[in-house]
């Protein structure tokens, strides 16, 4: 009896894993038959996954109503990747009824297990009064641990809140300095924003070769206000002050 347990196991642990090798290697059809044994068995891993490929269309149709009971039975286990995929869905009341109170429950659950995509969306709701009471205390406090977690755009927003003053003075250098924190992780909103306050001289002192960097830098990722004040701005440089600009954004591009 105890071999046969101990034999299902490693059985089901060998799925779960050739399972994940192949949703790395997007070979979804081959994950999903991996997936699904182990999930029908009570993996909350594996559950999650076949959430994830149903919401997503992943070797599967697309079955928001499925995502869901395969999300709900991983976050009732635990899953803090199933439980702000599964608060996502309540929140946008895609195959299930929309219910921000269960939502934000789920965000929160999320977040206490180190979930800074969850922390990120509680900050916005927060921010936004959305589900729960407008506090923008709490919602600087979400986004930023949701940027202690790696998500850059909570930063962004930090610098929004500080920029106009949301449940505090307005603040240009503290803006610039989230603002900067962003766009040096990647955001192109932040880095079309650090050109502004370069370019105005708010928050951190005048450089119109830091603006033109950093404008290009945001236009590169798709930010076409950006494109814009790039080539204004651009048209006044002569052949040295264009050359030194670009090493700017060479290096502003460089990882932090």
């Amino acid at each position: 009896m105890l071999a046969g347990l101990l034999l299902l196991v490693v059985e089901g642990r060998a799925d779960l894993a050739s399972g994940q090798e192949a949703f790395k290697a997007r070979d979804y059809g081959r994950a999903v038959q991996a997936f699904a044994p182990v999930a029908e068995a009570g993996d909350a891993t594996a559950q999650y996954y076949m959430g994830l490929l149903h919401e997503r269309g992943w070797g599967l149709v697309p079955d928001f109503v499925k995502a869901a009971g395969w999300y709900t039975k991983a976050a009732e286990q635990g899953n803090p990747k199933a439980q702000h995929n599964l608060a996502t869905l309540l929140q946008d009341g895609r195959g299930l009824a929309r219910d921000l109170p269960a939502a934000i429950d789920w965000y929160r659950r999320a977040a206490a297990q180190g979930s800074a995509k969850s922390a990120l969306r509680l900050g916005a709701l927060y921010f936004a009064g959305e589900g729960v009471e407008r506090d923008f205390h709490a919602a600087r406090q979400w986004w930023e641990r949701a940027y202690a977690g790696g998500e850059a755009d909570a930063a962004y927003n930090l610098g929004i809140m500080a920029r106009r003053g949301f449940g505090t003075p307005r603040d240009a250098a503290s803006a610039f300095s989230w603002w900067e924190k962003a766009a040096r992780a990647g955001s192109p909103l932040a880095r079309n924003a650090v050109g502004e306050l370069y370019l105005r001289g708010e928050g951190v002192p005048p450089d119109p070769l830091a603006a033109w960097a950093w404008f290009t830098l945001a236009a590169d990722a798709g930010v076409a206000a950006a494109a814009q004040s790039a080539a204004l701005l651009g048209a006044n440089f002569n052949d040295k002050m264009l050359a030194a600009a670009r090493a700017q954004a060479a290096e502003f591009a460089s990882p932090p």
